[in-house]
């Protein structure tokens, strides 16, 4: 098991805005990321970026956790759903969503809780990942 911490978005004055990630790796083809503050159009490129690096590394199964995400755009959305969608036929992903939070609003105003796997913990989140 391989966990990186890297603080993803900073302002053009250094300072660390919107998200932060913490990456682990998972056997086998795994990866769970832990994805904290606010995803939003200018912090959906960074984690884009780290799925499709991921993928392209022929990552196949994929937990994200966003229990402590304060706000998710539609931007964000749509770079979890790509991502889903570039995953091989075979592939798994499941995302960790507090019920009761703002981003589980979203989701279910979307109606992606209805063809994503959303569960409540980020262990729950990888066990159904590595199944």
């Amino acid at each position: 098991m391989t966990i990186e911490r890297e603080a993803v978005v900073v302002s053009k004055h250094g300072e660390p805005r919107g998200i932060s990630v913490t990456q682990e790796t998972l056997e086998p083809a795994g990866l769970a990321l832990t994805v904290t503050g606010e995803l939003d159009i200018a912090a959906a490129p960074a984690l884009r970026d780290r799925l499709n690096a991921a993928i392209d590394a022929r990552t196949h199964r994929v937990g994200i956790d966003l229990t402590a995400i304060t706000f998710l755009d539609s931007v964000a959305l749509a770079t979890i759903v790509h991502a889903k969608q570039r995953l091989p036929e075979d592939g798994r992903m499941a995302l960790a969503v507090d019920p009761s939070s703002y981003v589980m609003l979203v989701f279910q105003s979307g109606g992606l809780d209805r063809v994503l796997d959303v569960v409540e913990t980020r262990d729950r989140a990888v066990e159904l990942v590595l199944r």
